[in-house]
């Protein structure tokens, strides 16, 4: 017969540690496989198919047509012509990698139908972008401890905001730039931790950096959720081969600059210092809480389509910063709040350049952070386990409060969201420059002998028209700022027969005596839109004899 020990000289058992005194811990985190799991695939694809109708819907009407689409294009178009990385000289503005994409991806219509290679239809091609994008914040969501509702709600924030929806249909290096980087950070927070995945996310942000240079700003952020959840082993290596690969990769831009003898400044060539000096050393916009300051407008003019994503975004990544210490989603999304506040801070500048298009390098992030307070609210309300003590009454309570906190928080977002995306579903923004582009393709006689100075978004329209692509429809600008123009036009103003005058050339026109000159000294032959939004077709008068 088995002895057994006594109860007094039984061996003492560990005392277990106090729940509430545990440190939460990141342990295990979802696997996201679409061929595995069919709820995340069904959920997924049914968001992005949503956002991809609403955004797909009237891209080409709404908004108007921008100069920097009409830019990007057109060193697309020029690329794929064989012509070099732009049409006029490029002079190192931005690194050519994002319109390079483009290219690319607008090779097949550009081959097929060529006179669709303009603004209002290659916004087609940014479908394919936001789509990618959707889905890679949904897996960086779910990589990143969110449950399945959350990440669902960040990809809708993400994709179906007016904001997003006004901004993610233009043709900015900016959207492509911020596929590379989700891209990244989904690599980045890969649950396997293998080392090639580490080596990936850094190839991946370079390409985001050599498609918008401001991406730079995003990579602090990013080496710290590499940080956060590699293995602590393998770190060192997972760092060593993250920044050697996004190094290596990123180096190839001023190896290019090296190669052509463009690295630094000369009497006869451009050079990548005078294209990064002239990026840092652009006018500032002003403090952007300053009411009367450029910067100031740009911030109301993203609160005009929507104050939630920015506003709550930016508040739910303080608090998640603040709360990094004892909250597991906190530090689980630490990396997004770090982004935003990163991208925050260098728009807080005194005197710093803030373009419209900036935000949207935070629009991903915005909705992970925003999403994720809202995860972190509901799990504080709503527990896995009932505490024993709690009544039946004030768990009813908890689910109570929960709901009228989503109820209001619906009932203040959707019918605003409504409205600026029924505008963005309705309205036709681009009409008078697609009036006037079909206006200088019929009635001007002979487009090959004819000069126009152009704003950047009708110059594909007018090449495609007969125009002398360079010496015959010319970016405006260029007959004051390109040496190369400008001796197609010794005589100035007079070398020019028509002025497509928007709203574009008439801002910039102060600054540019040839083509103050020419509108000075021109006629309205016919005006298309009203207001300040207009585009008038004006005949220089006392030009060419």
């Amino acid at each position: 017969m088995r002895a057994t020990l006594p109860a007094a000289d039984a061996p003492p058992v560990p005392a277990r540690r106090p729940r509430a005194a545990r440190r939460p811990a990141l342990t295990r985190r979802p696997v996201v496989r679409f061929r595995t799991s069919p709820v995340d695939l069904a959920l997924c694809t049914a968001l992005v198919a949503v956002i991809v109708a609403v955004q797909g819907w009237n891209i080409g009407a709404y908004p108007t047509f921008s100069d920097d689409e009409g830019t990007y294009l057109a060193q697309a178009w020029a690329v794929q012509q064989g012509e070099g990385l732009a049409h006029y000289t490029y002079w190192y503005d931005h690194p050519p990698v994002g319109w390079l994409q483009l290219a690319a991806l607008t090779w097949l219509p550009a081959q097929l139908a060529p006179e669709t290679m303009t603004v209002g239809t290659m916004r087609l091609a940014m479908l394919v972008i936001v789509a990618i994008s959707a889905v890679l914040v949904y897996v960086l969501a779910r990589r990143l401890w969110l449950p399945r509702w959350s990440a669902a709600l960040a990809t809708a924030l993400f994709g179906l905001s007016p904001l997003a929806v006004n901004l993610q249909r233009q043709i900015f290096l900016d959207n492509i730039a911020v596929l590379w980087m989700l891209l990244a950070f989904c690599l980045a927070a890969s649950p396997h931790r293998h080392l090639w995945h580490h080596f990936a996310a850094g190839i991946a942000a370079a390409i985001g950096v050599l498609s918008k240079e401001t991406m730079l700003l995003v990579l602090p952020a990013l080496l710290f959720t590499m940080w956060r959840f590699s293995h602590r082993d393998t770190r060192k290596f997972a760092f060593t081969g993250a920044i050697t690969s996004c190094a290596l990769v990123g180096f190839t831009y001023p190896l290019f600059a090296v190669l052509k003898g463009e690295l630094l400044p000369g009497d006869d060539h451009v050079s990548l210092w005078d294209g990064a000096a002239y990026q840092m050393s652009r006018p500032g916009s002003g403090f952007i809480l300053d009411p009367s300051s450029a910067a100031h407008q740009v911030l109301q003019d993203w609160l005009y389509y929507d104050r939630v994503l920015p506003l709550g975004g930016l508040a739910a990544a303080l608090v998640l910063l603040a709360a990094y210490r004892w909250s597991v989603t906190a530090r689980a999304l630490a990396g997004p709040a770090v982004t935003v506040a990163l991208l925050a801070l260098v728009a807080m500048r005194p005197d710093g350049y803030l373009p419209a298009m900036y935000v949207v390098q935070a629009l991903p992030f915005l909705a992970l952070v925003l999403a994720g307070a809202a995860a972190s609210v509901s799990h504080a309300l709503l527990r896995r386990r009932r505490r024993p003590e709690e009544s039946r009454l004030l768990r009813g309570a908890r689910i109570g409060l929960l709901t009228a906190l989503a109820l209001a928080a619906a009932a203040h977002t959707v019918p605003r969201w409504y409205d600026a995306n029924r505008d963005a579903l309705a309205a036709d923004e681009s009409a008078p420059h697609r009036q006037a582009a079909a206006w200088m393709a019929r009635e001007v006689p002979d487009p090959a002998r004819t000069r126009v100075l152009t704003d950047d978004a009708l110059w594909l329209d007018l090449v495609h028209a007969g125009y002398r692509p360079g010496d015959g429809a010319i970016w405006f600008y260029k007959a004051d700022l390109d040496p190369e123009v400008a001796r197609t036009l010794p005589r100035g103003w007079r070398d020019v027969d028509y002025v497509v005058s928007s709203r574009t050339v008439r801002r910039d026109a102060v600054d540019l005596p040839t083509v103050k000159a020419a509108l000075d000294h021109s006629r309205p032959v016919v005006t298309f839109g009203e207001g300040a939004a207009r585009v008038e077709i004006r005949e220089v008068t006392g030009g060419r004899e």
